[in-house]
């Protein structure tokens, strides 16, 4: 082969590779990530189902609504590009959707949340001792509303172990699901709903996070404390391989109840999906927590934001056939020990009348609120 041949096949190598990388860069289109309580849920379905998706990056709930409303793809390791979506266990507010209202200059249309999977949040302990715990309301109130007791303290034992609450320190989604069970069953002890966790417990500590409570970032960060070497420590975790809601010996139970999906799907069914002029609203999309009176009870959804436009036809594809998937998932009627995806995680499948709504609003061709609806987007979208 004479020169001119060589470097005509070496170019044509190196354009073929180059070729190749930029069809797998380009190929990730879809931006999303947020709450760390659904992540390995996302990763799995992302990575078995949705190959133009980039990876789904567990920031918290905070940074993740943030990430969303503010268009800021550095937030989810992507600097430069658009969110195209996110996970949050932690509802939007008014104040969320004021800043995207102000970032999109009213061009991007509207924002749409709905709960993707919902879930238990699990009170995993590590208690010298204890291997059956059961709290009440009240012993829980005490737990994260006393800054300084003793195991004896809450279990009327001689049990002299300093009780060590470990919370996560970001703006935590499951942080506020703890949050509304707390401000329902704790009547007059002050505790705030919210998803900073210093927030939700000020009123009730009357004064800053003690010192020997444990600090940890993301739900990972928080079922290592527990994998330690700590004792006396006790928490809140979304379900994780570790802890599943069914081994009392490393998750407490309440007023005598394990987590289990009857009772997460009975209280969220208790809550009525919007509908008519209430549909067009985002923040109605969240089922409100109301404490239930049997069952275990601290639970709620965690959630998934998306745009109805985006100027992008293609990501907008993407959108639908994830929100598609995910609703098709809440859907199937599963016959212990069958599981899906969502059940396999621990997570509990939406009750039929909230899949339906979602359906039926957000992925039906006749409805006005569809993702996509070309008279509702006209040349508005999400970039």
């Amino acid at each position: 082969m004479n020169a001119f041949n060589l470097k005509k096949s070496v170019a044509a190598v190196v354009l073929a590779g180059l070729s190749m990388v930029g069809a797998a860069a380009s190929a990730q289109t879809v931006v999303g990530g947020g709450a760390t309580l659904p992540q390995p849920f996302y990763t799995d379905l992302i990575n078995n189902e949705f190959a133009n998706f980039a990876a789904y990056v567990g920031t918290g709930s905070g940074t993740g609504k943030t990430a969303f409303v503010t268009n800021n793809g550095g937030l989810f390791n992507a600097t430069g590009s658009s969110v195209h979506y996110a996970g949050s266990d932690s509802a939007l507010t008014q104040a969320n959707l004021n800043t995207y209202n102000t970032t999109s200059g009213g061009n991007w249309g509207p924002v749409i949340q709905i709960p993707a999977v919902a879930t238990a949040v699990l009170l995993p302990y590590k208690v010298t001792g204890q291997t059956a715990l059961d709290l009440t309301d009240d012993q829980i109130c005490q737990i994260f509303g006393v800054a300084d007791q003793t195991w004896g303290d809450v279990l009327g034992t001689t049990d002299a172990t300093q009780v060590r609450v470990v919370y996560r320190t970001e703006g935590s989604g499951t942080t506020e699901l703890l949050a509304n069970y707390l401000a329902a069953a704790c009547d007059g002890w002050g505790f705030t709903v919210s998803n900073s966790f210093a927030t939700v417990v000020g009123g009730a500590l009357g004064e800053p996070i003690p010192s020997h409570w444990i600090g940890a970032s993301g739900s990972s960060g928080v079922a290592a404390v527990f994998q330690g070497s700590q004792t006396g420590v006790f928490g809140y975790l979304s379900p994780d391989v570790n802890y599943t809601g069914n081994d009392n010996s490393v998750v407490a139970r309440v007023n005598g109840y394990l987590p289990d999906a009857e009772s997460v799907q009975a209280g969220i069914a208790d809550q009525a999906p919007p509908s008519g002029a209430a549909a067009a609203d985002p923040l109605a999309w969240v089922p409100a927590y109301v404490q239930p009176e049997v069952g275990y009870p601290i639970f709620g959804t965690t959630n998934l934001l998306v745009n109805q436009c985006y100027t992008s036809s293609a990501v907008e594809a993407e959108i639908v056939d994830f929100v598609t998937r995910l609703n098709d998932l809440n859907d199937e009627v599963l016959t212990p020990p069958a599981t899906n995806l969502i059940t396999a995680h621990n997570f509990v499948q939406l009750p039929g009348t909230w899949n339906a709504a979602i359906r039926d609003t957000f992925l039906s061709a006749s409805s006005s609120l569809a993702i996509g609806n070309a008279t509702a987007c006209g040349s508005n979208g999400r970039p």
